[in-house]
């Protein structure tokens, strides 16, 4: 007598735990893609944050008093200084953004000769 056609429940099993482990890894990837995603969006903000103190400087450093600028409130955190002296102004300070237990900084240095 013939056995019956068909798939045993130990290859059912087999089937539906090696479906489990290939969603559950296109599921990590995912994950994994859009954190990353995030970080190189928020690394572009940093940056850009950057650039507009910098346009900023150049245009107002030599007639801009000696001042401290702090900006709170977004995920970015600035701290920029500006310092006069005879001959010129400097720039200094930094960007600042937390993506989840890493802070990611962009650090800026400039200096401007004054007539």
């Amino acid at each position: 007598m013939r056995g019956r056609g068909g798939v045993s429940l130990v290859e059912v099993l087999v089937a539906a735990v090696l479906l489990a482990i290939g969603v559950a890894g296109a599921l990590s990837a995912l994950v994994g893609a859009a954190r990353l995603r995030a970080g190189a969006l928020l690394r572009e903000s940093l940056a850009d944050r950057a650039d507009a103190r910098l346009s900023w400087f150049e245009g107002a450093a030599c007639s801009a008093p000696d001042s401290l600028i702090r900006a709170d409130g977004t995920p970015i955190e600035e701290r920029w200084r500006l310092t006069r002296d005879s001959s010129g102004a400097s720039l200094t300070g930094e960007a600042r953004a937390a993506v989840g237990a890493r802070t990611l900084r962009s650090a800026l240095a400039a200096r401007v000769e004054c007539p």
